[in-house]
């Protein structure tokens, strides 16, 4: 059997039956493998082959850990809009108090002058 035929094997196995798995020996001199969510496709680019089934390894354990994170990651990004949405609204109100007091100051600073 063929090593991409293995791995995408493997990956059935493992419960990510909609996910392929495209052997690119040397297609990559940075990484060893990448993982694409958006087309459940994971490219390993090890040359040897136990290193691929380490990499393989690897990606499949990623894609399960992003799987349950990404319900707290939502949420803690969502309450960072919130809290960003609550800080702009206080700054523009500490601008609209500050300005009168500013603009005032420099009315008198110019009859002065």
């Amino acid at each position: 059997m063929e090593l991409q035929e293995k791995m995408n094997l493997t990956l059935k196995q493992f419960g990510l039956k909609d996910w392929t798995v495209l052997w690119d020996p040397g297609g990559s001199e940075e990484e060893r493998g990448a993982t694409y969510p958006d087309t459940k496709l994971i490219i390993i680019y090890d040359k040897d082959q136990e290193a691929a089934l380490e990499t393989l390894t690897h990606e499949y354990l990623e894609v399960k850990i992003k799987g349950i994170l990404n319900p707290y990651l939502a949420t803690i990004n969502a309450l960072l809009r919130v809290i960003e949405k609550l800080s702009y609204v206080e700054k523009e109100k500490a601008i609209e108090d500050i300005t009168p007091l500013i603009l005032r100051t420099l009315l008198e600073t110019e009859k002065e002058d």
